[in-house]
């Protein structure tokens, strides 16, 4: 466990058996792999410390908070021949998964929606919020679930407004349309706000196809309207916690057992669209 706060590190460290430091350099060579949870703004010192000293890389999400770092760390994993992995953990929570398996029924996709909202109550410990703004802290699972459910990129941003009414560095919530190609178009929003609570029922994602529709109510509730209507309920509770599934899944891809889908590349491909909302919204 290493920590600039040697207090805490010590207190962490003590809860899973682990040796407290302080410094990266003093990390054993032996280790099999490294898990960076630090604020996002050390994400690419400190992912780019461990890479140049050899170790594999978890790095929970945004990756980077710009594109160009994002794409140098890529580059240094694959020449020191690494895995880099970055924490998408909801395309391991049973609602996405069973969504993705009844996205055929829907047929050729023709529009997407998505909306989010989160409670922000000012703490101590998350002011650093203010400074990654909504779309790399709230957004950016959602913007990498349409991907992992429908297999499309992110295009051209064609409608961008950034909101900047809690007058943070970054911005407290946004509104946009982007092109997924094909004639494919999506709208994206997400807020906070100060007067709501957090109990998951955070995020709604529809996706409309030529047999109709299919709105994902996380966390557990699938609503389909193709030839008939439905709703599939979802065991929230089903298996492991999305958390330990997607750390799994990095451990076998470091042991060579399966191919590392939480990639870096998934992840610039993110903050590029997240980059492009903010330039188209704040021209």
């Amino acid at each position: 466990m290493v920590d600039l706060n040697a207090e805490r590190a010590k207190s962490v460290a003590e809860l899973c058996g682990a040796e407290a430091l302080t410094n990266l350099q003093d990390l054993s060579a032996d280790l099999d792999a490294v898990s960076v949870v630090t604020p996002p703004a050390a994400h690419y010192p400190v992912v780019k410390a461990l890479l140049e000293r050899g170790f594999h890389v978890f790095c929970e999400k945004p990756l980077t908070m710009n594109v160009a770092e994002g794409r140098e760390l890529e580059r240094l994993a694959k020449e020191k021949g690494k895995q880099l992995g970055v924490g998408f953990k909801m395309r391991f929570e049973p609602i996405f998964r069973k969504a993705k398996e009844l996205v055929p029924e829907i047929g050729e996709l023709v529009s997407i929606v998505t909306t989010k909202q989160q409670m922000y109550h000012p703490r101590p410990e998350s002011t650093w919020v203010k400074d990654v703004g909504a779309m790399y802290e709230l957004s950016v699972h959602d913007f990498d679930l349409i991907t992992f459910l429908t297999g499309r990129s992110p295009g051209k941003v064609l409608y961008s407004r950034i909101d900047h009414r809690f007058g943070w560095k970054k911005e407290n919530g946004f509104a946009a349309i982007v092109d997924y190609g094909d004639g494919v178009t999506a709208q994206l929003q997400g807020m906070y706000a100060e007067k709501t609570c957090f109990c998951y029922r955070d995020l709604t994602i529809t996706l409309l196809g030529e047999y109709g529709y299919m709105r994902i109510e996380r966390p557990d509730r699938i609503v389909m309207h193709t030839d008939q209507f439905r709703v599939v309920e979802v065991d929230m509770s089903e298996g492991k916690s999305a958390f330990i599934q997607e750390l799994e899944h990095f451990r076998d891809a470091v042991l060579g057992k399966s191919a590392n889908t939480l990639t870096a590349a998934d992840a610039v491909r993110m903050t590029e669209l997240i980059e492009s909302i903010r330039a188209a919204g704040e021209k």
